[in-house]
């Protein structure tokens, strides 16, 4: 207790003036503090059509809320923002913050979408930004025993050549793996025993092994971190998980409080990774074999078919094509979900095509405003994230966004005569590319590290039959990872000491220096300052945020939007009539998304009919189904009346609901 005290008194939130609080404002160009977050969130929950819930106080006593911005919307969709998961990416809480006052200094966002803000999900990680050491933890206060010893958080950091950051520590040793880099003495890299490198060092976290189990810094203060313990894919092998989803009580109050909430229809998520220019991505091995089906006995009685034998997707999909109503889609979610092949743990391919055109439009998005967009990669979605939940339990479009990221060091151009640049044949039209020739092209290719079976020749024949542009070559080659060019830094080791030697003050990477350690006896301290890649100055919070959140307003704006495009009644003779319905989905995203068709999870839109009729054919209530994006899909009834009105209702928990009166006979 009185170590976690002491926490909280190093981190500077404990005591701050009331008057100073007050001053805040969610974009004054500075890093808010924990409790100085929940102050801007108070005063935004005090304005007119909003309010502010508590959903979860960490185990470090500060509470977690979401501010809920269009309170006076009872039928409309609704978009969460949820920012800052791990705790050690403040850039993304003020993001959350700016994003807020966005909403509200103008109505229109506000006047048909219901907005959920969670700025601040793991705010005792956020503390470490503003403590007196910086480690650039993202743990929680949850205490747990991390080294399974009989003693809690008695080995946490120690700043041992005080100078406010914990870094690292290199200490010579035969059995070490790494070597310095012949690049830069700097960089540390792993040797290459194929090489006939032999390692000359063993890397730690700075610090002092308090408990004398020969591990350094293995159990501090607090031991869960938010950011990767929701349920898909959870981490169990990795402590900072902690045991279960949900045993921390910030992830468990998020998790209730969305799913209180069906009328989530799409969710945004401020940290490390950014769907939003680079579609998330798939490659893990799942479960099931999708050209490979077996079908269990009870389905193999209906569809009439021979159990013993497996079956391809599409063979399956043709078997349910003949035992559904005529006009309902088959689809390959639908059959993985009906058949429960197993938990999908890649995106599918349907939304795949939204992710990948949304991707294009961003990036046009931020060039038209002058952004440079050549950064380093960011960091892949992990395990337990929430943006990962969001889309396959949620079945939501899910998008995430990185505000900040490390440019990629400029190769310097070539004279005259030398090989082209990227940027130069991205300009090209195809026959200036092939004009260029095989000894330009080969070396353009062997510059960049194309694949080996990529020849000039080849590309040729590919740019001359159509199959592809220099445009779409150039974007491929830039997403696909470099192998690192013999004899040089990895690209990002380039970018991160030309940024530390800039942008931070020069302090980016601490000099190694040398300490005598009491158990290592002589190690060199330093390494990359916490929050190098994650945080920039405190001046440059407003820009960002300007530059790129307003995006997340239009993609909002591309919502599913249910309507009755059209109605037609014919007059059958006897007071019998056929009503047919047109329902279109005026959005830009389809409903559901593949995932959530898959795993059934988002409210389903229903067509109702009522007034004073029989009906003959047809059901009062028809569930819509999946409905593509700008997709219109017909309805069709029978029913008995005399001359009168049929009020149609599209309805949801979801989208705000479509009424029309339908004259029957007049």
């Amino acid at each position: 207790m009185l170590k976690k005290l002491f926490f909280l008194l190093l981190s500077g939130c404990l005591i701050i003036p009331v008057n100073r609080l007050a001053a805040q404002s969610a974009s004054s160009g500075k890093y808010h503090s924990p409790q100085e977050v929940q102050q801007v969130l108070k005063q935004l929950g005090n304005k007119s059509n909003t309010k502010l819930h508590q959903v979860a106080v960490s185990p470090g006593g500060a509470p977690v809320t979401v501010l809920e911005i269009g309170t006076n919307l009872n039928d409309a969709p609704a978009v969460f923002v949820g920012a800052n998961f791990e705790g050690n990416v403040p850039l993304a809480t003020e993001g959350a913050l700016y994003f807020a006052q966005m909403l509200l200094d103008s109505a229109i966002y506000t006047q048909n979408t219901k907005w959920y803000i969670l700025a601040h999900p793991n705010p005792d990680a956020s503390r470490d930004y503003f403590a007196a050491v910086k480690t650039g933890a993202a743990t929680n206060m949850l205490v747990i025993n991390n080294d399974a010893d009989e003693a809690t958080d008695e080995d946490g950091p120690d700043d041992l050549n005080s100078d406010g950051m914990i870094t690292q520590m290199r200490v010579k040793d035969l059995e070490g793996e790494y070597i310095v880099s012949k690049n830069d003495a700097r960089i540390l890299d792993k040797a290459d025993k194929s090489k006939g490198e032999r390692g000359e060092y063993k890397v730690y976290s700075e610090g002092i092994d308090n408990d004398l189990d020969k591990l350094y810094n293995e159990d501090g203060v607090g031991g869960v971190n938010i950011g990767i313990t929701f349920p898909h894919l959870f981490p169990y092998t990795n402590q900072e998980a902690g045991r279960y989803s949900g045993e921390s009580p910030e992830t468990y109050g998020i998790m209730r409080f969305i799913y209180d909430r069906p009328n989530i229809a799409m969710v945004y998520t401020l940290g490390t990774s950014n769907f939003c220019l680079v579609p998330p991505k798939g490659g893990r091995k799942g479960g099931a074999n999708l050209e490979s089906i077996k079908i269990p006995e009870r389905y193999g009685r209906m569809l009439g078919i021979d159990i013993s034998k497996s079956y391809s997707m599409d063979e399956v999909i043709e078997m349910f094509k003949a035992r559904v109503p005529a006009g309902m889609e088959v689809t390959p979610s639908m059959v993985a979900g009906f058949l429960g092949l197993g938990a999908t743990v890649n995106p599918l391919d349907e939304d795949m095509v939204f992710y990948k055109k949304y991707a294009e439009d961003y990036k046009k998005f931020l060039e038209a405003q002058k952004f440079n967009t050549d950064l380093l990669d960011p960091t892949p979605a992990k395990d337990g994230s929430f943006e990962l939940w969001a889309y396959y339990h949620l079945g939501v479009p899910s998008f995430s966004m990185c505000l900040f990221s490390v440019a990629k060091v400029k190769e310097e151009k070539k004279a005259d005569g030398e090989v082209v640049s990227m940027d130069d044949v991205e300009k090209m039209s195809t026959e200036d590319f092939v004009a260029l020739g095989d000894e330009k092209i080969g070396a353009f290719l062997k510059a960049n590290n194309a694949p080996e079976q990529f020849s000039a020749e080849h590309v040729k024949q590919m740019m001359e039959s159509g199959q592809v542009t220099p445009k779409m070559m150039v974007g491929m080659m830039k997403k696909m990872p470099k192998p690192e060019k013999e004899g040089e830094l990895s690209e990002k080791d380039k970018a991160l000491l030309a940024y530390s030697e800039k942008e931070p003050d020069g302090k980016g990477f601490v000099a190694w220096q040398k300490i005598n350690h009491p158990t290592l006896g002589e190690v060199e301290v330093g390494g990359y300052a916490p929050y190098l890649e994650t945080t920039p100055k405190a001046e440059l919070i407003d820009s960002l945020a300007k530059t790129q959140l307003p995006w997340l307003l239009k993609l909002s704006a591309q919502l599913p939007k249910f309507a009755i495009e059209s109605e037609k009644v014919t007059d059958m003779g006897a007071g019998i009539y056929k009503l047919e319905i047109y329902v279109a989905n005026n959005g830009a995203f389809p409903y559901p998304t593949a995932m959530g068709e898959r795993n059934s999870q988002p409210a389903p839109v229903i067509l109702t009919l009522a007034g004073d009729f029989e009906l003959l054919e047809g059901k009062m209530r028809t569930p819509v189904g999946s409905l593509g994006a700008n997709q219109v899909k017909k309805y069709i009834w029978l029913l008995k009346s005399k001359k009168g009105d049929v009020t149609a209702t599209i309805e949801s928990a979801v989208f705000t609901d479509a009424v029309k009166q339908i004259k029957i006979g007049g």
